[in-house]
């Protein structure tokens, strides 16, 4: 009956079907008590949709790589244009209603519980992937997935940074390629934000644009494939390897090459060994396989259970580290924590600290054997040679990223017990850090609860800037629900 009655509006009214639907299906809502007022539909351009709960799309649409303390999400906006994401953030404003974006919907940290039936802005239409005239630089929509990015780019012999970072230390951040942006505001209005134009703005949103609006393109410099294919090395180690190979890491990363990565994973493979966790070590090498194996012959002297080494593309390098799409480190479904922490140099004695309580923890708790420890080694010469106070971003002294995953099926029973042993593992590095006092978090690995300083810096001069620019730019803290700087 209501797509009857829907045809009959589409028919006597001259409104799109979809449109048609979206008065219905608001109408629907509000009747169920959920506040949101009609009206939005009529503010939308003719691509844009609303589906609502009951919709065969709407799970899907709302669905995130964590649904532990997701928001509550009351209606999804397709955008497909800026203009529909500015009249429904002054359509969620006029009304109080929370809003919130999606785009891969990998964000997962504890602000974003707080959303309560909320309007989520669906970006993945807004996907395109342009490049420049000069090929040096990419206009790059605000939904695109990093796969549409590197296929996109690579079709035309580029490539950029990455949210696998395999080029991190060639070119830097991904902030640092950012030539300027579409910023839809808190308030709806929408500027272009580049060195020149708005330049707080443009320096708050490369570290902490959660807090300050919604991306809908990205201006970003591009560079040469110079490799068609990168060379790999799989290391697979025992458990009582972790020191000889650590103290090497450590080593190695003191002449580490622009063009290499260190990626690797403590982690439960039964099938290799069903009683321990193994060390899983890759060197990832954006050059020759000879210089790859030179660069990797002294982790052969260690001793490996196994070793599987060739050539892949980065599409290729996605599903070998366990990053693809439909790999366990993208899997939707589970609970899933992160506990993050950045490092100037490996304490071999707190990693053992670390690879003992995994072993431990998964022996009495099996539930939790799905969780695995990201150890990423990126090259940092490009990083550390931008000023530390051109961004946001605070943490460009740190040379290692190590990142607890605690993965397991939703199981409330399970939640303490797993959240004790994340943030115990963050904690074995942290007392053997080179600062114990005062931990460095990856904000966009952050789970939530860390204090704003461990987020976004210990400078008190970057905190008091990003805190006027908040005020300046939201001053009602509309969007307060990733990691915010102020928390309400």
């Amino acid at each position: 009956m209501e797509v009857i009655a829907a045809a009959v509006a589409y028919t006597l009214n001259g409104l799109s079907p979809q449109k048609a639907l979206a008065k219905l299906g608001l109408a629907s809502l509000i009747a169920r008590n959920i506040s949101l007022p009609a009206g939005l539909e009529d503010r939308l351009s003719p691509g844009a949709a609303i589906v609502l709960p009951g919709n065969g799309k709407f799970a899907n649409l709302t669905s995130r790589w964590r649904e532990w303390h997701a928001p509550t999400i009351a209606a999804v906006v397709q955008a497909a244009t800026e203009g529909d994401i500015q009249q429904t953030i002054r359509y969620a404003n006029e009304h109080g209603v929370p809003f919130v974006a999606r785009s891969g919907g990998h964000g997962a940290t504890e602000a974003l519980a707080a959303a309560k039936d909320a309007i989520q802005i669906d970006l993945r239409n807004l996907n395109a992937v342009t490049l420049s005239e000069d090929g040096r630089s990419a206009i790059i929509g605000g939904g695109a997935t990093v796969k549409q990015v590197v296929e996109a780019l690579g079709n035309s012999g580029k490539q950029t940074v990455t949210g696998i970072c395999e080029c991190v230390g060639q070119y830097g951040l991904l902030a640092d390629q950012v030539i300027s942006a579409r910023l839809v505001l808190p308030n709806g209005d929408a500027v272009t934000v580049s060195e020149s134009s708005y330049p707080d703005l443009f320096w708050a949103i490369k570290g902490a644009g959660h807090n300050f609006g919604l991306v809908t393109e990205w201006e970003y410099r591009v560079y040469d494939v110079k490799n068609p294919k990168w060379s790999y090395e799989v290391f697979v180690f025992a458990g009582d390897k972790l020191e000889a190979l650590y103290d090497l890491t450590n080593e190695m990363l003191k002449s580490q090459p622009p063009e290499v990565t260190h990626w690797g994973y403590i982690i439960k493979v039964a099938e290799i060994d069903p009683d321990h966790p193994i060390i899983w070590y890759a060197i990832i090498y954006d050059g020759p396989v000879s210089k790859a194996r030179e660069y990797t012959k002294p982790i052969h002297d260690i001793g490996a259970l196994m070793v599987d080494a060739g050539e892949a593309t980065i599409p290729e390098l996605a599903s070998i580290t366990f990053q693809s799409e439909d790999s366990p480190g993208c899997a939707r479904g589970s609970t899933s924590l992160r506990y993050p922490i950045g490092l100037k140099s490996y304490n071999t004695a707190s990693v053992r600290k670390v690879y003992n309580e995994i072993h431990n923890t998964f022996r009495k708790v099996p539930e939790l054997t799905g969780s695995f420890f990201l150890l990423e080694g990126y090259s940092t010469q490009a990083v550390q040679a931008v000023d530390e106070r051109s961004a946001a971003f605070p943490h460009r002294s740190d040379n290692i990223l190590v990142t607890s995953y605690i993965q397991y099926q939703p199981n409330a029973t399970i939640d303490p017990i797993a959240q004790e042993f994340g943030k115990k593992l963050r904690e074995y590095l942290l007392e053997g850090s080179d600062d114990p006092t005062h931990l460095r978090a990856y904000v966009n690995y952050a789970n939530g609860d860390e204090s704003l300083p461990e987020v976004y810096g210990w400078e008190e001069w970057r905190l008091e800037k990003l805190r006027k620019l908040k005020n300046m730019w939201d001053p009602d803290n509309r969007m307060r629900y990733y990691v915010p700087i102020v928390q309400t």
